[in-house]
């Protein structure tokens, strides 16, 4: 039960009460990634900036239904609030049956792998491409698990129950870390299979994640409160929801990746391995610190959903306010931490295996990624406010104008602003993409929260014609 308005305040406990499961989530599959990213660099820059390109490439053409999915809790959170849980199930099924037609579209392209990285970074060395085919193929063949997951992680969070993805993560992360000692390194009379051996790691463990969520999903209590068994009973207009609201988030979130995508692999990889396995090693700090704001981000699309069926608008917008303030609490503390230890930080990638770097690679992944760091730490934020912002349209169907705007923000201050630093400024390296990243986190913070305080998400009723 809700409590009244000048009791809940700003209801900052109803928001970290939902959001800190979503970002312990969020934040362990991050970790994920980064011990991956820890484990790969030992076996040298090579496999660092392969493992990073051709994992980010292949996450291109999953992002659009990744984004197109991630709107799935704003329909179940809004039916769940409207007391209509039987189409929370509905639409939770919608979501996996798009999940799958987009893994048929794109796992073709596993085959075409080597051309297709070779056309978009035709200046990566053989040993950088080989190391980017092979993991752009095991991360583009597992897609459909990452999706399944995503689409079932969406239902809990809209329905209030994320606990379930916190403890699945959690075994998920002990099944890649045990992978990756096993398997990167040889350990255990295993044979030291470097890169792939932590993609190996990294599917069991989204298969894993994938299962227990599902088999929550069809528990007879699940079912009882939310017909997840009735897969016959999704309709097409759930579908049609999903792909109304969920196509600009999709398209949005794949010019993100798009766009972060060039700046790491194409721009900054202009300039060698070294710079770009510099940058890698930053972002997975960066990442650390984004994806818990993106949890928040998430509970907040989930209640601000909520609040809207249950005609509270001005409530959301009070939980929007805490979801900002915790977002820049963290973020924060991440940037002083990025500023002060930058050092020690990027080291950290490198400190065990050393062998691997001659000392001119040291020095420039040394330089480069404190240099990067101290970028990030200006943009974090910046980063939060838009972060939580854009949660928050999300939540209120929103999600055109967001798309256009990070379409036409990312073209100019990305694509436009990078390519000039590297044909005009090449003396900045590759720290001119980055810093063109930069500006726009910046501005794109800016530009989310105006639209959310000027109030357009107030007009929107996604339930009227239902």
């Amino acid at each position: 039960m809700d409590l009244p308005d000048a009791k809940n305040r700003w209801g900052l406990g109803e928001v970290l009460r939902l959001s800190w499961p979503i970002s312990l989530t969020l934040l362990n599959s991050t970790a994920m990634r980064f011990v991956d990213g820890w484990f790969v660099a030992m076996t040298g820059p090579d496999a660092s900036a392969g493992q990073v390109s051709g994992g980010i490439t292949a996450f291109i053409p999953e992002s659009f239904a990744s984004g197109l999915i991630g709107v799935l809790s704003t329909f179940v959170a809004q039916n769940y609030g409207a007391g209509r849980h039987r189409r929370c199930g509905q639409y939770a099924w919608a979501g996996m049956l798009l999940g799958l037609v987009a893994y048929l579209v794109v796992v073709p392209m596993a085959f075409g792998a080597r051309p297709l990285l070779t056309l978009l970074y035709a200046e990566h060395t053989e040993a950088v491409r080989d190391a980017e085919v092979l993991y752009f193929r095991y991360m583009t063949f597992s897609m459909i698990l990452s999706l399944w997951a995503r689409a079932l992680a969406e239902f809990f969070y809209g329905i209030h129950r994320p606990r379930i993805l916190l403890v699945a993560s959690v075994l998920a992360n002990a099944v890649n870390l045990v992978g990756d000692y096993v398997l990167v390194l040889g350990n255990w009379g295993f044979p030291a299979m470097g890169l792939e051996g932590a993609a190996i790691a990294t599917v069991a463990s989204w298969a894993l994640l994938t299962g227990i969520l599902m088999g929550r999903f069809l528990s007879g209590r699940i079912h009882a409160q939310y017909g997840t068994w009735t897969l016959r009973s999704v309709q097409w207009r759930q579908i049609a929801d999903l792909i109304r609201i969920g196509w600009p988030a999709g398209l949005q979130f794949t010019i993100d990746v798009f766009i972060w995508t060039v700046l790491i692999g194409k721009l900054a990889g202009m300039f060698g391995a070294e710079q770009m396995a510099a940058g890698s090693f930053a972002m997975r700090y960066m990442q650390l610190s984004f994806m818990p704001a993106v949890g928040i981000g998430a509970a907040i699309a989930a209640i601000v959903g909520r609040y809207i069926a249950q005609g509270q608008p001005h409530l959301a917008r009070k939980r929007v306010h805490s979801g900002v303030a915790l977002a820049m609490i963290y973020m924060g503390l991440c940037g002083a931490a990025f500023l002060i230890f930058r050092h020690p930080l990027i080291y950290f990638f490198i400190k065990y295996g050393t062998e691997s770097y001659t000392p001119e690679q040291i020095t420039t992944i040394m330089d480069i990624g404190s240099k990067v760091m101290i970028l990030a730490a200006v943009f974090q934020l910046f980063d939060a406010i838009g972060i939580i912002y854009l949660g928050a349209l999300r939540g209120a169907g929103d999600t055109l104008w967001a798309m256009t705007v990070t379409v036409m923000l990312s073209m100019t201050a990305v694509l436009g602003l990078g390519y000039a630093t590297v044909t005009w400024l090449p003396g900045l390296e590759s720290l001119g993409p980055w810093i063109a990243g930069t500006f726009y986190v910046i501005v794109l913070g800016f530009l989310f929260a105006g639209r959310f305080e000027r109030g357009a998400w107030r007009k929107i009723d996604l339930l009227s014609t239902h």
